[in-house]
């Protein structure tokens, strides 16, 4: 059975900056939640079995109170969670925005599942969204068994690397769930040149896939298109469930590791699906030597960064600040659907999200 959702709904008095600081001053409670913990996660076809994933939590120090979001803080292709840095992100983000930071230790993390080209690839936004989904389900329901009121509706994601394209997936895999995202030098999908290492337009990423059909690590059409973050066809479905979402992208032109014009290419069908992405694609006149350091793959202090295009969104007396309008798909316990070339992929929020491939008849 779903577990239901308890939050304060602001009625809105005057402006929407009034009634987010009316939000401020209501009454908080110590987080009842754990700083690390670890849950089960959706098996791994390349290594059948059971498999956990660990997080860790940054409560806001003042407490948890009825206007208190959710925020999950993603590290990069071969980070970890607990790195000083993503450790920090939380717990900044979580006193400046009044959320809970969840940094998420998902699938082939450092240290753990290997990539193994052409045996075991990188996941690539996945099954790595899938963890970060459950990771968002067992804080809201341990939230919600403590009786502790928060506000489910002011969910954001945000990440670096890795941890943008993780944070564009969850996005598309919960398409009502989430107000904001930020994606920082992001990988721009599973393009051929990063699936298979051929080096297109200078990356040296190579998540080791094949194009060998009898390949354990062959990349199926269906597999390559449910990983575009910019998909035309699956982007409408999304703007249909959630017009108002903001996506704010941030990337380097001399990308040299995530190259910019696929981006950019992902940008283009945002708008044209009938988003308003904020995009800034940086060259050398943005550099400041504090917030943005380089228009190559670094970009600069990704904190700095997050806040420099994310406040008027993310604090909640921002200028535009932003919360879902209605039922998330957590709420709503039922499915997403994108079809396929060759099927759907669902993702199942009846209880804890779980992704499923179908294929057509």
């Amino acid at each position: 059975m779903p577990v239901p959702t308890r939050w304060m709904r602001l009625q809105l008095v005057g402006s929407a900056g009034l009634a987010a600081a009316a939000a401020v001053t209501a009454a908080t409670v110590p987080s009842p939640l754990p700083e690390r913990w670890e849950f089960a996660a959706q098996e791994w076809p390349f290594r059948p079995g059971p498999r956990t994933v660990a997080v860790a939590l940054a409560a806001p120090p003042a407490g948890i109170g009825p206007n208190t979001g959710l925020m999950l803080c993603l590290h990069n292709w071969g980070g970890r969670y607990d790195q000083p840095d993503y450790l920090t992100w939380c717990r900044t983000f979580a006193e400046r925005y009044n959320v809970i930071g969840i940094s998420v230790n998902y699938l082939q993390s450092g240290g753990g599942e290997p990539t193994v080209p052409g045996e075991m690839p990188y996941d690539h936004g996945y099954l790595q969204a899938g963890d970060c989904l459950r990771a968002l389900w067992h804080v809201r329901r341990r939230l919600t068994e403590a009786g502790i009121a928060f506000n489910p509706h002011r969910t954001y994601s945000m990440g670096g690397s890795g941890g943008g394209n993780v944070s564009l997936m969850v996005n598309k895999f919960a398409p009502r769930s989430f107000a904001c995202v930020v994606d920082i030098c992001g990988m721009p999908g599973l393009t051929d040149g990063i699936a298979y290492g051929t080096g297109e337009f200078g990356s040296g990423l190579n998540a080791g896939w094949s194009r060998d059909p009898a390949s354990p690590a062959w990349l199926s059409p269906c597999q390559q298109q449910i990983r575009d973050p910019g998909d035309p066809d699956h982007l409408r479905l999304q703007a249909e469930a959630n017009p108002a979402n903001k996506i704010i992208i941030v990337h380097g032109l001399d990308d040299a590791s995530c190259p910019a014009v696929h981006k950019i290419g992902i940008f283009r069908n945002l708008v044209e699906a009938g988003f308003r992405p904020d995009a800034h694609f940086l060259t050398a006149r943005d550099i400041d030597g504090e917030v943005f350091k380089t228009t190559g793959h670094a970009v600069g202090n990704r904190l700095l960064v997050t806040q420099r295009v994310a406040d008027d969104y993310l604090l909640e007396t921002g200028r535009l600040a932003v919360q879902v309008p209605g039922p998330d798909d957590f709420e709503r316990a039922t499915a997403v659907v994108y079809p396929t070339r060759q099927g759907r992929v669902i993702i199942d929020f009846a209880t804890e999200p779980t992704l499923r491939y179908e294929r057509a008849p």
